[in-house]
């Protein structure tokens, strides 16, 4: 039996990493399923590296606090909800009673918020949502941005040459994470540009291996052959995919105003 095994697999892999990849593939599809079984809905997706603060933002959107602390999980997170902003304005003002709000009433129009694990593994698990997504928010840690910089920058770059972000133009708001930490926090705007840079380098990369390949390099790219040096906006000039930045503390709260009014302009009360 043993010698069996050694045979399919060799002698490196072990049991129980079959069915741990397995069991990986089996989650991802059942997630997949459940999700595209859903109608359309007013989807905005939380996605970015692992420890950019997604889950903590999440929360923000949802409670307008951070629950004492957030735990990193494999699993997506889901919730439909008013946005925080939306119900203390509605505390605020005594709303009317419910039979006489309208459709268009912000506590009868909530969004559903979907936190996407940043984990290489899992990331990908986004896709279930993509039909229904009207927009997507991708924080950055701007306080650990340089060393993972070309991490962050390719699951940007999948997500921007997304036949359902292309198509639908779906439009992204670059969130710079953790602007509490002052001088160690990086700036939007150097971000920003050194994002720029990486784009455009992989798209080279991935273009020119594409093409030895024989693969369909223009399906990939970010901007049409022989354009100028990859901006975010020569993007939206080129596609219509709109793509803009801001600075935020999900922990503390500072310019989360900013992420709201995005989700509200994607995702109209």
């Amino acid at each position: 039996m043993e010698e069996a095994w050694h045979s399919l697999f060799g002698s490196g892999v072990q049991p129980f990493h079959i069915a741990f990849t397995i069991l990986a593939v089996i989650g991802l599809i059942f997630i997949i399923s459940v999700a595209r079984s859903r109608p359309n809905g007013r989807n905005i997706l939380i996605l970015g590296p692992t420890g950019s603060g997604k889950t903590t933002l999440f929360h923000r959107l949802q409670y307008g606090s951070t629950l004492n602390g957030t735990v990193a999980s494999m699993e997506p997170r889901e919730v439909t909800t008013n946005l925080a902003s939306d119900k203390a304005s509605a505390r605020a003002s005594s709303p009317p009673p419910a039979e006489l709000l309208s459709p268009q009433s912000p506590a009868a129009r909530p969004v559903n918020l979907v936190d996407i694990p940043g984990h290489p593994r899992v990331r990908d698990t986004w896709l279930a949502w993509e039909k229904s997504a009207q927009g997507i928010v991708f924080l950055v840690d701007a306080v650990d941005f340089l060393p993972h910089k070309s991490a962050i920058a390719e699951q940007l770059y999948d997500v921007l040459t997304h036949p359902s972000v292309v198509g639908r133009r779906l439009p992204i708001l670059l969130v710079c994470n953790k602007s509490d930490m002052g001088v160690k926090a990086h700036s939007v705007d150097f971000i920003r540009k050194r994002l720029e840079k990486e784009l455009d380098l992989l798209q080279t990369t991935r273009s020119a291996l594409e093409d030895v390949g024989g693969g369909r390099a223009a399906s990939t790219r970010l901007l049409p052959p022989g354009a100028q040096a990859f901006t975010l906006a020569a993007l939206q000039a080129a596609t219509g995919i709109e793509v803009g930045t801001a600075s935020a503390s999900a922990q503390e709260g500072d310019g989360v105003g900013l992420v709201e009014a995005f989700v509200r302009r994607c995702a109209p009360a």
